[in-house]
């Protein structure tokens, strides 16, 4: 999974979970202590994750600082908020309750604010190679206390409520929530004690704790629906599609559109806004160019709990736009078959920006191995091709050329001649160029064959002088001059003559220069006369 895929599931989406649940539970009756105090929770929840993901993504630079003066007391606030949601849920509201649900709050704020004074914030908070937690062991061990004893209150207060309610529809709603307390704080105390063996980095305990968060907000929002203990999801989501950053769409089972909200509306542009509501499934193609709709049948089958994709959003009049997608279940009720969440993050800049440093890579690995002038490979090129034959065993020939009088035609012509000149070389060996023929230019005036060792060296020689034969029928004309091609060529052969790039060079090497010294136009194999 891509990074931003992570950050999306583990941070911000239950951040959004978070943020309407407790709008929601806020404007059904903000009079009630009871929906104060859950919209309490579902705040400092909110604002705990979104700490993780400035941490994380955005200023990693204060990490120490957000972990302390942020995340630190937002944590305590839900521990906190959650024993006090209990004992209002249990229908303790006698005075002396009161007081104690004040110390409460009081107790784990001001403990933190004694190890702030105390310790040093490097002291506190350290991060270490090793992967272990970056916490001093003090302030975790504080941390893990108050989290499990916290925890622990608030499953007692609702089973002793429990033990009390008479309401069948009560109990089952008491019953679910100490089993919600029960499973979260089991998996606290599993992950965390990952961490302490160091069977588990940072890093993977933060993950782990971003997803049993997430499990235990979509247990809260199934006993929402059964018990009608909270609002119902379109009066919990409504707020969503108005402020939300990210493309929302809610699907039936079917995949039938219901709902888009403003920043959908945009991606979809003019499509969204006619009368006939559009297909989003059938406008939303993976990479395979099959469309969503197509999956659907799969999906249906799979019933997975959720599912993020790279995918292509093609609409009519409108240039396609690369989105990742992300798609939620929402169980259904007794009243409503479910819903499908599809969240689409526009990632087109994204994708721009990779291509582009994609091909500047290649661009940039192109201008590594090919000489700039002729488009030939360079000698480094060369080298490692000569390398993989000689590790292969190969049996190959080495083919040094000089070409005879150049330094002539850059005195008379200029050196921009000279240039085009050497193109017009490189461009009849190319054309002359056979399968499996390797062709470079090692600098100046110099260029090296690379071809299969034929029968014999003088199968070797004929091959060479007919492609040589054929260039030199193909002379360079400027301003209706005619400078004649020429050549002076050397042979060497792997591993008859030697064994190494070095050596090859330097036997080729010297049997062009017998042909140099025996009047030049003419190729020559290591060890044998001029030709």
């Amino acid at each position: 999974m891509n990074e931003i895929s992570l950050d999306f599931l583990t941070i911000l989406l239950p951040s959004y979970l978070f943020f309407y649940m407790a709008v929601s539970l806020y404007a059904r009756n903000k009079k009630r202590l009871l929906n104060r105090v859950a919209s309490l929770l579902m705040l400092t929840l909110l604002f705990y994750f979104m700490g993780e993901y400035v941490k994380t993504a955005l200023f990693p630079q204060i990490e120490r600082e957000l972990v302390l003066y942020w995340n630190g007391p937002m944590l305590l606030l839900t521990i906190s908020s959650s024993v006090q949601l209990s004992v209002l849920v249990a229908g303790l509201n006698c005075q002396r309750v009161k007081r104690l649900v004040i110390l409460v709050y009081a107790a784990p704020l001001l403990s933190h604010l004694a190890m702030l004074l105390i310790y040093s914030p490097k002291e506190l908070y350290h991060s270490k190679a090793d992967g272990s937690s970056p916490l001093h062991p003090i302030l975790l061990l504080f941390a893990v206390s108050y989290v499990a004893v916290y925890l622990l209150s608030s499953v007692a207060i609702s089973f002793l409520a429990w033990l009390t309610a008479k309401q069948v529809r009560r109990k089952k709603l008491l019953m679910n929530l100490i089993l919600s307390w029960l499973l979260l704080f089991v998996w606290i105390l599993f992950v965390t004690s990952l961490l302490f063996l160091q069977a588990a980095t940072s890093e993977a305990a933060m993950a782990l704790y971003f997803t049993g968060a997430l499990l235990w907000v979509v247990n809260l929002r199934s006993l929402v629906s059964k018990y009608d203990f909270l609002p119902r999801y379109r009066d919990l989501f409504h707020n969503l599609f108005q402020s939300a950053p990210t493309a929302i769409v809610l699907l039936d089972m079917h995949g039938n559109q219901k709902e888009m909200n403003p920043r959908a509306k945009e991606l979809f542009g003019e499509a969204a806004n006619t009368n006939s509501p559009i297909r989003v499934t059938q406008c939303l193609f993976f990479d395979d160019h099959a469309s969503l709709a197509e999956r659907w049948e799969e999906y249906q089958t799979k019933r997975e709990a959720g599912m993020n994709w790279e995918m292509s959003l093609r609409v009519q009049n409108h240039d396609p736009l690369n989105l990742i997608v992300s798609m939620e279940l929402i169980d259904g009720t007794d009243a409503e078959e479910g819903l499908l969440i599809l969240h689409l993050t526009d990632i087109t800049s994204l994708k721009e920006t990779q291509r582009r440093l994609i091909e500047s890579e290649n661009s940039y690995r192109h201008l590594a191995y090919h000489d700039p002038l002729t488009g030939l490979s360079n000698r480094m090129a060369i080298q490692e091709q000569v390398r993989g034959k000689i590790a292969a065993g190969e049996r190959f020939s080495l083919v040094l050329i000089d070409l005879d009088n150049f330094k002539s035609v850059n005195d008379t012509f200029g050196h921009l001649i000279g240039d085009q000149y050497l193109q017009h070389i490189a461009s009849k060996l190319k054309q002359n160029a056979k399968p499996g023929d390797i062709l470079g230019r090692l600098g100046g005036d110099e260029f090296v064959l690379l071809i299969p060792y034929r029968r014999s060296e003088k199968q070797v020689y004929l091959d060479v002088k007919e492609r040589f034969d054929s260039i030199a029928a193909s002379p360079f004309y400027v301003r209706q001059t005619m400078i004649p091609v020429s050549f002076s060529a050397g042979i060497s052969v792997h591993p008859d003559h030697a064994s190494d790039m070095t050596t090859l060079l330097i036997k080729a090497d010297e049997a062009m220069y017998r042909v140099k010294r025996s009047g030049k136009n003419a190729i020559a194999v290591h060890a044998n006369g001029v030709r």
